[in-house]
């Protein structure tokens, strides 16, 4: 039996591209839970509009509670831009980075650093494919992109596959 090939694809992650994927991870991953902060900014805006405006009347842990809310969806804004801004001072803006994938397993390496172990894709806990990128996660707080822009036009076909 042949082995399966091996794609090996050399980078840079640009700091936008790197914010859109904070973006994402933040806002576009779970949907149902971006959903879900919507929802409860809207009525958080709300309870403020009807206290303020039309003068409802409510207990102190109420206000405190749409405040809190209210001030979630900023925050969440602020960690984004702040992650990216950090990205975009630190040396890792820079960095060559290099993604082994083949249908058994995938490999990471940022230039200067260790190669990961080869990770067996049962390992891996989502992927998904954005317009300009792929997002790989190898579990929750660890998120490696693959750029279209290094993958042969050719070849994507074969990386969305073995992606599946």
């Amino acid at each position: 039996m042949a082995a399966s090939p091996t794609y090996t694809y050399t980078f840079k992650v640009e700091p936008q591209m790197f914010r859109h994927a904070l973006y994402f991870n933040t806002f576009g991953k779970q949907r149902i839970q971006s959903v879900i902060i919507a929802a409860m900014a809207v009525m958080g805006v709300g309870m403020l509009l009807a206290n303020l405006i039309f003068h409802v009347e409510m207990t102190s842990v109420m206000q405190l509670c749409y405040i809190v809310i209210i001030a979630a969806v900023p925050l969440l804004l602020f960690s984004c831009e702040h992650s990216y801004r950090d990205y975009k001072k630190s040396p890792l803006a820079d960095a060559v980075r290099s993604v082994s994938i083949n249908e058994d397993w995938l490999k990471f390496k940022v230039a200067g650093g260790a190669d990961s172990e080869k990770i067996e894709w049962r390992q891996v806990s989502a992927v998904f494919e954005l317009a300009d990128f792929f997002i790989i996660y190898r579990d929750a707080n660890l998120m490696v992109l693959l750029p279209k822009s290094a993958v042969a036009a050719e070849e994507l076909p074969k990386i969305r596959a073995v992606m599946r």
